[in-house]
């Protein structure tokens, strides 16, 4: 479950951007940043980066090691990411235990509608015959 739920979140990220005003001038590359300057990180898309991630577009649950930014990283690295990650294991892991036949009920997706968190409205699911 641990690794399950790691991939969740590198795969559908929760924060999908972070801003940040730099407090010193550097190079990325070619790119200058200058002191005071504003930037987006997009953490969602770093966690789909096919340089970090091999086939970062398919939901591989068993994939380790797993380094995603869905918790941020460094000094703005989230303080509460050990307790969300417990609970999502024991939730999940209770959840599949008590409905085996648990599954998406086919209906389309929807998505709350926002730029930096991303979230379901809701995840309709139904319970298989014979499960």
């Amino acid at each position: 479950m641990e690794s399950a739920v790691e991939e969740l979140l590198r795969f559908d990220c929760p924060v999908q951007l972070a801003p940040r005003a730099f407090i010193a001038e550097i190079r990325l590359g070619e790119v200058s940043i200058q002191t005071g300057q504003r930037v987006t990180l997009m953490l969602g898309t770093a966690n789909r980066d096919g340089e970090r991630f091999n086939d970062p577009d398919r939901l591989n649950v068993e994939r380790g090691p797993n380094g995603h930014l869905a918790f941020g990283f460094d000094r703005h690295f989230c303080l509460g990411a050990l307790l969300a990650r417990v609970e999502a294991q024991l939730a999940f892991s209770t959840l599949l235990r008590r409905y085996p036949g648990l599954a998406l009920d086919g209906s389309p997706l929807q998505w709350v509608s926002n730029l930096a968190y991303r979230g379901l409205k809701a995840l309709p699911v139904k319970l298989r015959a014979n499960a």
